[in-house]
Formats: C-alpha cells, sequence, structure tokens
C-alpha cells in the first residue's frame, strides 16, 4: 500500500512539475534565438502615445502602434541583449512633444553606449514643414541617412498664438473668467486678442529653454559648436547635399541602399525584428515589481476615455483613483512610478487624485514622473509626490487657477433669432446660465471660488515641496515653467525620464532597477467592457479650437486648473 501512494505522489509531483514548466515557457518565454546579425527595425512617425489609453479598448487580431510604454521596455532591454547587433531607426514625420523626443534620444543613447550601433534613416526631415523634431531625434544617431531628395527643415521652434476674442465679439459672445495668478492666460485665448506682458514673458522663457536644449543636443551629438548649430538653424532648409556638405548627415541614400549599407556594415544579411515582434525577455520569477501608472489626458470627473470628435483623452478620477486605491493595497506592488502628461483639467478632480496619491505615497515609495506636459491640474495631483522627475523641457507649474462662462444670449437672440423667456426661483438660479452674465454679486462669488481653490493648491504644493508660503507664491501666479526652470526653484527633484523615475522607485523599495519587472497601467479594456461602461454618444465634443472651450468649462463653469492647447502647443513648438 505505501508503495502504491508513493508511485502515486511520484507520478502527480511529475505532472505538476511538467504543468509549472509549460506554464512558465508560455507565460514567461525565453527570447527566440536570433541570428549574430539581428537588427531591431522601428518606424518612428506620427503620434507616440504614452500608452494604450485606459479608455480605448483594443480589436482582436489588431495590432495597435507602438506607445511609448513599448519603445522604453523594448530599448531599455536591447541594451543587455547580446544577440542584438543595433538598431535601425526609420523617422518619418514624428508628432509629439519635445520632452517625450528628450527621453527617446536618451535611450538610442544608452543602447550606443551598450556598444551596439544605432543607424537612422529618413526619406526628409520636414516636406513642407517643420522638421526640427525629426532632426533632433536623429542626431542621437551614431549615423543619419537621408533621402537623395529629401531636406533638412531645421527650422527652429515655432509657437502660434490663437486668439478667439475678435471672433466671439462678432459672434456676440461675451467672455466672463476670473482667473487667481498674474500669469494665468488660460483665459486669455477667450479674453484677449494677443499674448499680455506677462503671458508672453513665460512663453518667451520656455522657448528660450527648449532651444537651448535643442541647439545643445544637437551641438554634443554633431561635434559642431552651438554657434554654429544657431547659424545652420538660421540657414535651414537645407538640401539634401547641403546637409551632407555641412555635416548635418553623414550619408546621402535610398531605403534599399540604407538596407544594403548595413548589411555591410555586418558583414552579412541583417535579421529585422520589429519593435512590435521585439520579445523582451522576462525571468519566471522577479525580484521585485514597479507599477508604472499613466495618467494621461485632461482630468474629468467620472469615467476615463475619449472624448468622440476631437479623440481628447480623458483621464476620469473616479476611475483614476480606484486604480490608485488598489495598487496601495496590492502586496506584490513593492513600488510605483506615477507617469504624468496631463494639461490638467477640472480642480476636484484633480483633488480627488491628489488625496489617493498622497495616500498611496504613504504605503509604498512612490515617484513622479512628468512627460511632455504636467502643469495647473497635472502638477496638481503629483504636488505630494516624494520625488518629482522631469525633463529639461515639460511644461509644468502653472499653479493658479481660473473660472467663467461664455455668455451666448445676444449671439442667440441677436444673430439666430432665438429668444428665451427665463423664470427662476432664488436669487442666484441663473449663475451658470449661458443666457446672461454675471451680476457683480455673482462675480464675486465666483472670484471668492477660485481663490480658495487657489489657495488650497498652494498648500498642496507648500506641504508636498516643503516649500513657504512666500516661496510657493513666487513660483505660483499660473506661471508655466519648463522642467530645467522648475527644478531650480523646488518644483521638481531631479532632470530625467521614465528611466530615472524607475530607478529612483527601485532604490527606495531596495530592488535591482534592472531585475525589477515593470507592470504598466491602467490596462486597456476589452470591447465588451467599454461598451459597457461607455455611451459613446454622450462623448462627443466640438473640435479644435472649440474643443478647448467646451473642455476648459466642461458644460460647468466652475473652477479649473486647465493649461489650454494653445499654451500646450509649448510642448510641440516644431509645427
Amino acid at each position: 500500500m505505501r508503495r502504491l501512494l508513493l508511485a502515486l505522489f511520484l507520478v502527480f509531483a511529475l505532472a505538476g512539475l511538467a504543468l509549472a514548466v509549460a506554464f512558465l515557457l508560455v507565460v514567461s518565454p525565453s527570447r527566440t534565438r536570433l541570428s549574430s546579425a539581428t537588427v531591431l527595425k522601428w518606424r518612428l512617425g506620427g503620434e507616440l502615445a504614452e500608452q494604450t489609453p485606459g479608455g480605448g479598448f483594443v480589436l482582436p487580431g489588431y495590432e495597435p502602434e507602438p506607445t511609448y510604454a513599448d519603445a522604453f521596455l523594448a530599448l531599455r532591454q536591447a541594451r543587455k541583449d547580446s544577440s542584438l547587433r543595433g538598431l535601425a531607426l526609420y523617422i518619418d514625420q514624428p508628432r509629439f512633444g519635445f520632452a517625450r523626443a528628450e527621453e527617446l534620444r536618451r535611450l538610442l543613447s544608452g543602447v550606443r553606449a551598450a556598444g551596439k550601433f544605432v543607424e537612422c534613416y529618413l526619406e526628409t526631415a520636414g516636406e513642407g514643414t517643420n522638421g526640427t523634431l525629426s532632426y533632433f531625434l536623429a542626431s542621437a544617431c551614431s549615423g543619419i541617412h537621408l533621402s537623395p531628395v529629401g531636406e533638412v527643415n531645421l527650422l527652429g521652434l515655432y509657437a502660434p498664438g490663437l486668439f478667439l476674442r475678435s471672433a466671439l465679439d462678432k459672434l456676440h459672445i461675451d467672455p466672463q473668467f476670473s482667473a487667481q495668478g498674474a500669469y494665468k492666460s488660460a483665459i486669455e485665448t477667450y479674453t484677449r486678442s494677443d499674448y499680455s506682458a506677462p503671458a508672453e514673458e513665460a512663453i518667451s522663457a520656455v522657448l528660450d529653454r527648449e532651444f537651448e536644449v535643442l541647439v545643445a543636443g544637437i551641438a554634443e551629438a554633431r561635434g559642431l559648436s552651438p554657434e554654429r548649430v544657431r547659424e545652420l538653424v538660421d540657414q535651414a532648409p537645407h538640401s539634401a547635399e547641403d546637409a551632407k556638405r555641412l555635416g548635418l548627415v553623414d550619408g546621402l541614400a535610398y531605403a534599399d541602399e540604407f538596407d544594403q549599407l548595413l548589411e555591410n556594415k555586418l558583414g552579412e544579411e541583417p535579421r529585422f525584428v520589429s519593435l512590435e515582434d521585439y520579445t523582451r525577455e522576462r525571468p519566471a520569477w522577479s525580484p521585485g515589481h514597479i507599477a508604472v501608472l499613466f495618467a494621461t489626458g485632461t482630468i474629468v470627473r467620472g469615467k476615463s476615455g475619449m472624448a468622440g470628435l476631437s479623440g481628447e483623452i480623458l483621464l476620469g478620477s473616479e476611475d483614476f483613483t480606484a486604480l490608485l486605491q488598489r495598487v496601495a493595497d496590492d502586496d506584490d506592488i513593492d513600488a510605483v512610478v506615477l507617469r504624468v502628461d496631463s494639461p490638467g483639467g477640472s480642480a476636484i478632480a484633480s483633488d480627488l487624485i491628489l488625496r489617493e496619491v498622497g495616500r498611496l505615497a504613504k504605503k509604498k515609495p512612490l515617484v513622479a514622473s512628468m512627460g511632455d506636459v504636467a502643469a495647473s491640474g497635472g502638477y496638481y495631483i503629483v504636488a505630494k509626490a516624494p520625488t518629482i522627475v522631469a525633463e529639461r523641457s515639460t511644461l509644468t507649474g502653472s499653479i493658479g487657477v481660473f473660472s467663467g462662462k461664455l455668455v451666448t444670449g445676444s449671439f442667440q437672440q441677436d444673430l439666430l433669432g432665438i429668444t428665451h423667456d427665463p423664470q427662476k426661483r432664488g436669487a442666484n438660479a441663473d449663475l451658470y446660465s449661458a443666457l446672461k452674465p454675471f451680476t457683480p454679486e455673482q462675480a464675486e462669488k465666483f472670484r471668492a471660488s477660485t481663490a480658495s481653490i487657489y489657495s488650497r493648491f498652494k498648500g498642496h504644493v507648500a506641504a508636498g515641496r516643503r516649500l513657504s508660503p512666500d516661496a510657493v507664491e513666487a513660483v505660483a501666479q499660473g506661471r508655466v515653467w519648463a522642467g530645467a526652470d522648475a527644478a531650480r526653484r523646488g518644483l521638481v527633484d531631479q532632470l530625467g525620464g521614465l528611466g530615472l523615475a524607475v530607478e529612483l522607485a527601485a532604490k527606495a523599495a531596495s530592488i535591482d532597477p534592472e531585475r525589477a519587472q515593470l507592470d504598466f497601467y491602467p490596462e486597456p479594456p476589452s470591447l465588451l467592457d467599454w461598451l459597457q461602461a461607455h455611451n459613446p454618444w454622450t462623448a462627443i465634443r466640438l473640435p479644435a479650437p472649440f474643443a478647448d472651450a467646451a473642455t476648459a468649462l466642461d458644460a460647468q463653469p466652475g473652477p479649473r486648473l486647465f493649461l489650454p492647447r494653445e499654451l500646450s502647443t509649448l510642448a510641440r513648438p516644431f509645427e
């Protein structure tokens, strides 16, 4: 009997071991054995989302475009991959912000530092458009190759100023807003026809900082003096022949000729592996887990998602606070990186998220990482993070509040012939009505409301950053700062990207950042989950630029911590 039991035990033990091995092979596949001439291929063009939006969904069988999260993991792993010889990067009119370009250049430099080549190919750096972003990215490569008919439109930075006041006057629409902070220029799109002196001062300072980063980066990468780079910018655009003669590119070639150059470099035909297919080796066991939470989009109350017509990404306080609570209670997560790329939004929603961020920071090591923009409400939600990391050109700060409404009564009656005969009970029942302007008493109530939120905002910053009220007031007033300037003023702790934030979080949790498992949140829901949680007809928003007004007001003209799209374009000044 004992022998029978022992035999059965051994059978079950062996079966269990076989199942465990099979499970590990499926869940944590080792890297497919690659040839000695394996080259990672990445086609980088258009938008590069931070991560697949938590409010969207992925159709079965459809592979979405790589995100920054995908690129971060792939390039991080490529440094350690002994079977990978290098990276072939094909750049085709990327459209994202300056700070993300800084991060990608750092990742590319990391691959080069690991002894691998990074060769870039561009058909053109701008065709009838500003190609500065394309060239700035390419300058981080060990070699730049351009089509013989291409151009290098290294034109510099450009921030268009959009103002609707004259149009609103012609439409008999009266913008009535109250702002706290001399630099809180979010409302100027609607109240002025040009920048105020404080707004122009802040914007000029940001552009100066970004241009400094641009020039220094290209100068160091191409072995040129900063003065020479500025000359080349002022002389642009450059033809392909001139670009090669001036040292801006290393060679002229068509795409097939570029592939042949890679083969010559390797001494054999390369085996290309796309970034999408590149399998990142994940060990069956990890010494620690770091959760990377992406807080992306305009901050609103309720659910996260995407606005119908404008395609605007919405960061919902209901969904995101629930995620923060779940991560805080997950014993398998050792540390957290809160990755923010948001121009702000609702004051109430921002406060709800900040509260949960503070509670999470008391349970686990937490580091905030800023993307292209983490301003106004985007700064509010990280104000109590123990450590904040930003790129030199990240747009941040904008510690201020605005509130108000667009009065359309005259527009409806005078231009459209629509009349109203409102009835009310209560002196301020029409407070939020778009049909009539504020009474003096109502205007004062709005001013008091924004002043209260502004005071609360500054209080959170003072507590989180350990600054005196006077020190906070000196950097507040609604002023937008570049990350490098924000660091000098105590709003940011260190300059760097997501990689630095991961290292700091790992160090705080006493785990090895190179071996830690990175888990990205929120995870995209299924199509069924999305349909159950959203009615697509209620998500429709107006197209830009009027989508800014709809988003900023959010149908309820209460206090807003918002950096409108017109100022957000400072993060993308290449167009």
